[in-house]
C-alpha cells in the first residue's frame, strides 16, 4: 500500500518523506526532549529554536507535496538546503552547549543528523535523476 502511495506520487514523494521526517523531529523534541530536557541537557530555549526550524521544515515540504509543482527540483534544492541548515545549527548548538550535554542528549542530537544526512543523500540521488 505505502509502496503504491510513493509510486503514484512520484518525485513528490521525496517531499511526503522529508515532511514526515521533520514532523518525527518535532515530536521528538516537543514531545520527548523539551519533557526531560534534564535528561538531554541541551538549554530549553535551543530546544524551541530547533523546534521553530524543523516546523518551517515540515510546513515547506508539505506544502510541495501537496501544490505538486510542476518544475519540483528547485524546490527539493530548498528543502536539501533547509535539511543542512537544520543540521548545521543542530551541531553549532550542540557544540556551544557541550558543557551540559547529557550523554543521552549527545547521542539522540549525534543520531538525528545521521538520519537527515541519509535523506539528504536519497534527495541528493531523487534530484539527479
Amino acid at each position: 500500500m505505502i509502496q503504491k502511495l510513493f509510486q503514484k506520487f512520484q518525485p513528490y514523494t521525496i517531499f511526503l518523506l522529508d515532511a514526515f521526517g521533520a514532523s518525527i523531529s518535532l515530536l521528538v523534541l516537543f514531545g520527548v526532549v523539551l519533557p526531560f530536557q534534564p535528561y538531554f541537557g541541551m538549554p530549553t530555549e535551543v530546544l524551541y529554536k530547533l523546534g521553530i526550524l524543523a516546523g518551517i521544515l515540515f510546513f515547506y515540504s508539505n506544502t510541495c507535496f501537496m501544490q505538486k509543482p510542476k518544475h519540483w527540483k528547485p524546490f527539493l534544492l530548498g528543502v536539501i538546503f533547509g535539511n543542512l541548515t537544520y543540521c548545521g545549527v543542530s551541531m553549532y548548538f550542540l557544540i556551544e552547549n557541550w558543557n551540559v550535554i547529557q550523554p543521552l542528549g549527545a547521542f539522540y542530537f549525534i543520531w538525528e543528523k545521521f538520519v537527515i544526512l541519509a535523506i539528504v543523500a536519497y534527495e541528493i540521488i531523487v534530484l539527479k535523476k
